[in-house]
C-alpha cells in the first residue's frame, strides 16, 4: 500500500540584530514531493514558516510561522505514515529536533526523516542530538526519500539505501554515498500544486514578505567544481557540476509565468553561468519566445564566467541585476586563504561591463579568515568601496562563518580559533553584521573584525544617502521607508 507522506517546513526563530526573515517556496520539499507523487505516493506538503503566520517570543527569541500547538493538530489530522522534516540552515536545527519531537508525541509509529545542508555535513551529531529523528538524509533528497517510502512500504531493510544515516539498536549506522543525480531533467518540475502559491506571490499576503510581486525561486543547476574554504556547497550537493538542459529550463519558466502569472524568477543556483554557452543559450530562448519575465542572482555568480556577450544578452532576456560573489578585495587572501581561483581584475572588467550596459550590480565580500589581518581586511573595504564608487558596485559585508564539514571548520577546531559555544543561536548570531563572530585568531578578536565590517556598512550607507540626497524624490523616499537610517545619518553629521 502507497506511504501517506507529509513533508515539513518548520517555522523559524530570529535573535536580536537578525536580518528581516522572507518566505519563499520550499523547493527542496517540493521536487521531493513530486518524485513521490510520480511513483504513487500519497505526499503533503505542510510549510509552517509560510502557511499560517504568526509570531511569538521566548526571551528574546522571536518565532515566526505556525505555533507548535497548531503544527500538532495539523500532524494529527493529516495522520502521515512519514514526516519529512527540512533544515536548511544550522541555525534553525533546533525547529527540525521540535517537529520530531512533536510527531512522535503524535504517533511513535510515524517515521520521522530530516535532510538539508546541515545534517548532510554532520549526520551523527545530528541523531546522537535528535532522539526523534529515525533517519537522516545525507545529499541529494528525491531518490533516497523514495526509496524509503518503497522500503517501509514493503518492509525491507534500511541497509539497501545509499545516502542515509539511522540507528540500530543506539548505535549509528551510516550507509554509503548516494552517487549524484547526473540527468537532472529527470526530475519532474516541483509540485507547486501542493502549496498555495498564492501566499508566496503576493507580498502582502504575509507581513514578512520581503520579495518582489509575483516572485519565486528557481534552481537551474547544482553542484560546484571550486573549492572555496568557508563554502558546503559541495557536501550537500557535491563538486560536479549538473544542469538542467536549456530546453527544461525554459519550459519551466514558461510554466511559472503562464500558469501562476510570475513576474520575477531569482536563480538560486551556486553557479548559474558556469557553463557559459547553456546559459547564452537560455537567455536567446527566452528572447526568441518572448516570455515576459524578469530576473535575478541573488545568490551571486562568478564574473569570470560573465563575457560582454553574455551580459548583453542577460539584460535583453529580462536580467535585472547581477551580483558578483568577491569574498575578498586582497588578491593574497583570495589565492592563499579563500582558496577561490578568482582574480580580481576579472572583477574589475565584470563590473565595468555591467555599468557600460546599464545592470545592476551587487558584491559580496566576507572579512574574518584564519590567515587575514586587520590590514588584508581594510584592503577588502577599501576595494569595495572604490568598486562602489566607480562602477556602482553594491556592498554586501559578511564575516567567516565556519559551516560545519568545511575546510574553514576543520582548521578553527584544529587551531582552537572559535571561543564559544557552537549554538544554533551563535551561528545565527554571527552571520550578521551587527553579530559577534565566532572566529578569533593571534591577528585579531571578534570585536575588531565586527567593527570593521559595522563601519564598512555605514561608510556604504552615507554614501548612497548623500548620493540619493542629491535627488529630492529619492529623498523623500528614503526618509519614508528608512527614518532609522537617516536619523543616523544626520546625526552623525552634527558629531562631525
Amino acid at each position: 500500500m502507497p506511504m501517506k507522506v507529509l513533508l515539513i517546513n518548520p517555522p523559524q526563530n530570529f535573535y536580536p540584530g537578525s536580518d528581516l526573515p522572507s518566505g519563499n517556496l520550499p523547493l527542496g520539499l517540493m521536487y521531493i514531493a513530486a518524485v513521490l507523487e510520480k511513483k504513487g505516493h500519497t505526499v503533503e506538503i505542510l510549510d509552517a514558516f509560510m502557511n499560517e503566520p504568526s509570531f511569538w517570543k521566548t526571551g528574546d527569541t522571536l518565532y515566526i510561522g505556525m505555533p507548535y500547538k497548531r503544527l500538532k493538530e495539523e500532524i494529527q489530522q493529516r495522520k502521515p505514515d512519514i514526516v519529512g522534516v527540512a533544515n536548511p540552515f544550522t541555525s534553525q536545527v533546533e525547529n527540525a529536533i521540535k517537529v520530531c519531537n512533536i510527531v512522535k508525541q503524535v504517533n511513535p509509529n510515524i517515521l520521522t526523516i530530516v535532510g538539508g545542508p546541515h545534517v548532510s555535513a554532520a549526520p551523527e551529531e545530528f541523531l546522537e542530538e535528535s532522539k526523534n529523528t529515525d533517519i537522516v538524509v545525507i545529499g541529494e533528497g528525491e531518490y533516497t526519500m523514495l526509496e524509503i517510502a518503497d522500503c517501509r512500504e514493503k518492509h525491507t531493510p534500511l541497509t539497501r539505501i545509499h545516502g542515509i544515516a539511522y540507528r540500530e539498536k543506539d548505535v549509528v549506522v551510516r550507509t554509503s554515498p548516494r552517487p549524484l543525480i547526473k540527468n537532472l531533467d529527470e526530475l519532474p518540475f516541483p509540485a507547486y500544486h501542493l502549496v498555495d502559491m498564492a501566499k508566496y506571490l503576493n507580498p502582502k499576503m504575509i507581513e514578512y514578505r520581503s520579495f518582489k510581486d509575483r516572485s519565486i525561486s528557481m534552481i537551474t543547476s547544482r553542484g560546484c567544481p571550486f573549492n572555496c574554504c568557508f563554502c558546503s556547497v559541495n557536501l550537500h550537493m557535491g563538486k560536479s557540476f549538473r544542469a538542467h538542459s536549456v530546453d527544461y529550463v525554459v519550459k519551466h519558466i514558461e510554466h511559472v509565468v503562464n500558469n501562476f502569472r510570475v513576474k520575477t524568477i531569482f536563480f538560486e543556483d551556486d553557479n548559474l553561468t558556469l557553463d557559459t554557452k547553456r546559459f547564452e543559450a537560455i537567455c536567446d530562448k527566452i528572447t526568441e519566445k518572448g516570455i515576459r519575465v524578469k530576473w535575478e542572482t541573488p545568490n551571486g555568480v562568478r564574473v569570470d564566467c560573465l563575457t560582454p556577450s553574455l551580459l548583453k544578452k542577460m539584460k535583453k532576456s529580462g536580467c535585472q541585476s547581477v551580483f558578483f560573489g568577491v569574498e575578498s578585495g586582497d588578491q593574497q587572501i583570495l589565492d592563499k586563504v579563500i582558496d577561490k581561483s578568482l582574480k580580481l581584475k576579472d572583477v574589475v572588467k565584470a563590473a565595468k561591463a555591467c555599468k557600460e550596459i546599464g545592470l545592476k550590480t551587487g558584491a559580496f565580500y566576507i572579512i574574518g579568515f584564519p590567515g587575514e589581518t586587520k590590514e588584508n581586511m581594510l584592503r577588502t573595504v577599501d576595494f569595495a568601496l572604490w568598486l562602489e564608487k566607480e562602477y556602482g558596485v553594491g556592498i554586501h559585508m559578511f564575516v567567516a562563518t565556519p559551516s560545519i564539514g568545511t575546510r574553514l571548520y576543520e582548521e578553527c577546531i584544529r587551531k582552537g580559533y572559535i571561543k564559544k559555544d557552537l549554538s544554533s543561536r551563535a551561528f545565527a548570531e554571527a552571520r550578521q553584521t551587527g553579530g559577534l563572530p565566532l572566529i578569533e585568531t593571534e591577528d585579531f578578536t571578534a570585536v575588531e573584525v565586527k567593527n570593521i565590517a559595522t563601519n564598512a556598512v555605514n561608510r556604504h550607507r552615507r554614501v548612497n544617502l548623500i548620493n540619493h540626497l542629491k535627488n529630492p524624490r529619492k529623498t523623500l523616499e528614503i526618509a519614508m521607508s528608512q527614518p532609522k537610517i537617516v536619523a543616523k545619518f544626520v546625526k552623525s553629521l552634527t558629531q562631525t
